[in-house]
């Protein structure tokens, strides 16, 4: 028998974030997990945010602890960023979010992206 005390990834909505953004510029970090032809491709990304491939994620850990912000981590659909967050928090990364579903998402809730 297993007893897991993994924390739930906690999940927020692109709208929460964006606001959250809006209001309080610099009072987070959005890393986008998807893969680099993904982030300059029709979908665009969030305005702000940073690549950093899910694969590349280990090789980033210290840059990201030494974080003072929270991290909303964004894919395409929600699955990628989900992982991402596992991982980060396993790795002693306490303040992490994923974007619920994804650029998707972002683009269905109406929210602006860049193409650059």
């Amino acid at each position: 028998m297993h007893s897991f005390n993994e924390k739930k990834v906690e999940e927020k909505e692109p709208v929460e974030v964006y606001s959250s953004m809006e209001e309080h510029p610099g009072s987070l970090k959005i890393i986008d997990v998807r893969e680099p032809y993904e982030y300059y491709g029709d979908m665009g990304h969030v305005k702000g945010s940073h690549l950093i491939p899910l694969n590349e994620l280990p090789d980033h850990l210290e840059g990201l602890r030494s974080l003072k912000v929270p991290i909303g981590i964004i894919c395409n659909s929600g699955e990628r960023s989900y992982y991402a967050c596992s991982f980060l928090m396993q790795n002693g990364l306490k303040d992490v979010f994923n974007i619920r579903g994804g650029i998707i998402r972002w683009h269905l809730s109406g929210l602006e992206v860049e193409y650059d």
